[in-house]
C-alpha cells in the first residue's frame, strides 16, 4: 500500500478517499441512470486508480510536480476528466493534456484510451518514459493497456495486466490488485 510505505504522502483526507474508493469498488455499485451517471463515475474511478500507482523515479520529484494524464478531447470522458485538472495525486498535481499529434504525446505518464474517442493514441512514444494506459470499453483490449475498464452486468469493473505494468516499471498497490476483477500475469 502506498500510504503505509510513506505515511507522509497520505493524510486523513487521502485515507478517507481511499476507503471510499475501496468501498465503492467492493460493493460493485450498479450504475443506475437515475442515481449515477456513468461518465462522471468513470472519471472518478480513473482519478482514484491514479492514487494507487507509483511511477519510476516519482519519489525524487518535487512536491506539486505534474502527473500528466493524456486523453482525446473529442472523447465522451474529456469534460469529466477536465474537472479533475490540478487535483492532488499524492504528492503530485494532475494535469490533463489533449493529444492531437505525436509531439503532444511526449511526457504523458498516464493515458485514457476510450470508446468513442476519435483519435487512436499511441500507448508509448520512444523517450516518453513509463506510462499507465487505461482502456475503456472496446479500447480495453488495445495493446499496451495496463488497466481495462469494463461495464459488466451494469457494474463498472476493471482488469489489470501485470505484465504490461512490469514492462512500464509501474508499481501497483496491492489494494488495487485485490479489487480488480481479473489480474493477468
Amino acid at each position: 500500500m502506498l500510504c503505509r510505505r510513506s505515511p507522509h504522502r497520505c493524510g486523513p483526507g487521502r485515507a478517507r478517499l481511499m476507503r471510499l474508493l475501496l468501498a465503492t469498488l467492493l460493493l460493485g455499485l450498479p450504475l443506475r441512470s437515475q442515481a449515477l451517471d456513468e461518465l462522471p463515475l468513470k472519471a472518478a474511478i480513473i482519478f482514484n486508480l491514479l492514487l494507487f500507482v507509483e511511477w519510476p523515479g516519482e519519489s525524487e520529484l518535487p512536491p506539486g510536480a505534474p502527473l500528466l494524464l493524456c486523453a482525446d478531447r473529442s472523447g465522451p470522458l474529456w469534460p469529466h476528466l477536465k474537472l479533475l485538472q490540478d487535483r492532488p495525486v499524492r504528492q503530485r498535481r494532475l494535469e490533463l493534456r489533449e493529444v492531437a499529434s505525436v509531439d503532444d504525446q511526449r511526457g504523458c505518464q498516464a493515458w485514457v484510451l476510450e470508446e468513442g474517442g476519435s483519435r487512436p493514441l499511441a500507448a508509448r512514444v520512444p523517450g516518453t518514459g513509463a506510462a499507465l494506459v487505461i482502456g475503456d470499453g472496446q479500447r480495453a483490449d488495445d495493446g499496451g493497456v495496463v488497466i481495462a475498464l469494463r461495464m459488466m452486468n451494469n457494474r463498472l469493473q476493471f482488469d489489470i495486466d501485470m505484465a504490461q505494468a512490469r514492462q512500464q516499471r509501474l508499481l501497483l498497490s496491492s489494494k488495487m490488485l485485490r479489487l480488480a476483477r481479473v489480474v493477468r500475469e
